[in-house]
């Protein structure tokens, strides 16, 4: 992955994706007191979406690090796509499948079936946002007219401490 300044871009013959906002954050026990029914996202989304200067629901698609089941559900809840304690009910019916649910997910077949454990999947997610932003995913999966996506890495145990950051992308033209 190349970054480089807008004047840069605008030279480059290849279609650029643009960063629109990000944030990290590191959640830790609270000196013993774990709770486990929220992830760093909680933080890190709201202020990546402020800087973006959109919302959950201006979101295309997204690439989350899918470590276990329970880090997606409380992920989405976190970065504020459905309630707090409304995952399970968000994620029915064809929610997250892509390319034509309400919130297309993962389109690289996610951690266990493209980059879990050797890759961990940090830089893998931002790819496939890139690929999507781009119209270069694969056409069984490939979101239409996808002009924001986000990319959100977790890091560490849920259990003990954690890492999170939230990457929000959009096309030339957001």
């Amino acid at each position: 992955m190349v970054i480089v300044s807008p004047e840069v871009a605008r030279d480059l013959d290849r279609t650029c994706v643009k960063v629109l906002g990000q944030a990290e954050a590191v959640k830790h026990t609270n000196n013993g007191r774990i709770d486990l029914t929220y992830t760093g996202a909680a933080a890190t989304g709201p202020r990546a979406f402020a800087e973006a200067g959109v919302g959950p629901k201006d979101v295309d698609y997204v690439s989350i690090y899918d470590s276990f089941t329970i880090t997606v559900v409380e992920t989405l809840e976190d970065l504020g796509f459905c309630e707090k304690g409304a995952g399970g009910r968000f994620v029915l019916d064809g929610t997250l499948v892509a390319p034509h649910g309400k919130l297309p997910f993962n389109t690289d077949g996610g951690g266990l079936c493209n980059n879990h454990p050797s890759n961990r999947g940090g830089m893998t997610k931002v790819i496939e946002a890139v690929r999507q932003l781009r119209g270069e995913a694969h056409l069984a999966v490939q979101v239409p007219d996808c002009q924001v996506a986000l990319a959100h890495g977790t890091g560490g145990s849920i259990a003990t401490r954690m890492g999170s950051a939230t990457l929000i992308l959009g096309t030339e033209d957001t």
